[in-house]
Formats: structure tokens, C-alpha cells, sequence
């Protein structure tokens, strides 16, 4: 089963998030909402495809270039309707621009379209031990089983593929996975992670998610 994208909906001026968040959930996406620049740079995190900022004018560009630098997905814009703060706002490294007041299907529309742009030059599908990750298909199978995954272990599983073999830290894995913010929730790895390993539980190999939520995760024994 393919897991669903991740939205952020970061709102820096009025909470756009109480119209957008019902509209993206109905499309079958799953949205985080951060109100504020302090809340938003402590969520970035990689189950995050797409983040969609509420600029409320030019005094947030300061911002743009710090969130740009933070967080290396899709970066689409939601701000008034002004030549140069759109070009100013393009030369931050933002991927697009939607000015308001905006059509709901439009809005749909560029999401769906920058999500196809990130589809495209996703890694092809690569092996590592009893799994197959397909990222672009965003499927992962264990053992030619098709793994049923939420995106929060989707994710867990993608960051530790980067690295198989290799120890990573509950900090690392907190700050990659949920954010700055859930640094020290440690009941939020070990249920995630708890989670995983009885849906592994039943193949033919013990040894492919290997250690403790508490002390480190790896995936694959050296």
C-alpha cells in the first residue's frame, strides 16, 4: 500500500491552516500544522514532501532564506499579490509562489504538480537485504511482502536505509523523523518502532531491525 505524502502547513500570518488543513486531509494527504515561526522551524522534518508557508508580506523574508536552508523539500508559498516580494521570494529558493486570495483547485492543482516534480527524481527502487524500497512508488516490501506502513515509520525506515548497518541515536532519529520539537519523545520512537518490528515478527529473518528506541536503531546487523 502506497503511503500517502506529507504536507506542512506553516502559517506565519492568520491560521490558513483551519481552511487548508480539512482540504488536504480530504485528498488524502497527511498535514502537519505549525502556527508561528518558532513552532515551524522546531517541525520541519523529513516526513514532510511539501510545506506551504503563509507569507504575510516582506518582513518574513528573512525567514525564507533560514527555512530554505533547514528544510530541503518543496517549498511552496502562499502570499499577497506584489511583483517583487514574489521575485524576491523565488530568489530564496522557493519552489512556488500562489497569490491570494486563491482558488481551492488551483491551490490542489500546483500541490499535486509539485508532488509529481519531486516523484520524478526520487532514487530508483533500490534492494537492501530482505527489502525492496521504492520510493517514487512510496511502497516498501520485506521479503516480496508489501510492508503496511503509516508515514511516520515510512519515513523511520527510509532515514535508517540511508545508513543500513550503521547506529543512529534516538536524538538523530527524533529530529529527522518528527522534528527539533520531539527531540527528547522517546515513547514516540519506541512505539513507532515497536510497531515495525510486529510486522517483521513473521518473516524468515530476525536480524534486519536491529536495537533499542532507548540507546539506538540500525537496520541490518553488521
Amino acid at each position: 500500500m502506497s503511503v500517502p505524502y506529507g504536507i506542512l502547513i506553516g502559517g506565519l500570518g492568520e491560521y490558513i491552516d483551519e481552511y487548508l488543513s480539512p482540504l488536504l486531509t480530504s485528498a488524502g494527504y497527511y498535514v502537519q500544522i505549525a502556527r508561528g515561526a518558532a513552532v515551524l522551524f522546531d517541525t520541519l522534518n523529513r516526513q514532510i514532501d511539501l510545506a506551504l508557508i503563509d507569507l504575510p508580506g516582506s518582513d518574513h523574508l528573512d525567514l525564507l532564506n533560514a527555512l530554505r536552508t533547514q528544510y530541503p523539500g518543496t517549498l511552496v508559498v502562499l502570499g499577497p499579490r506584489h511583483d517583487r516580494l514574489v521575485v524576491t521570494a523565488f530568489a530564496q529558493g522557493i519552489d512556488d509562489y500562489v497569490t491570494r486570495p486563491f482558488r481551492a483547485d488551483e491551490l490542489m492543482a500546483r500541490v499535486r504538480a509539485q508532488l509529481r516534480r519531486r516523484q520524478r527524481y526520487a532514487p530508483p527502487p533500490f534492494t537492501l537485504g530482505p527489502f525492496v524500497f521504492d520510493l517514487a512508488a512510496r511502497t516498501i516490501t520485506y521479503y516480496g511482502r508489501p510492508l503496511t506502513l503509516d508515514l511516520p515509520s515510512f519515513t523511520l525506515l527510509s532515514v535508517l536505509a540511508e545508513s543500513p548497518y550503521r547506529t543512529f541515536t534516538p536524538e538523530e532519529l527524533l529530529q529527522s523523523v518528527w522534528g527539533r520539537g520531539q527531540i527528547h519523545n522517546l515513547p514516540l520512537l519506541a512505539a513507532t518502532w515497536q510497531a515495525l518490528c510486529q510486522q517483521i515478527a513473521g518473516g524468515p529473518s530476525a536480524n534486519v531491525l536491529v536495537g533499542d528506541p532507548y540507546c539506538g536503531l540500525a537496520l541490518l546487523r553488521s
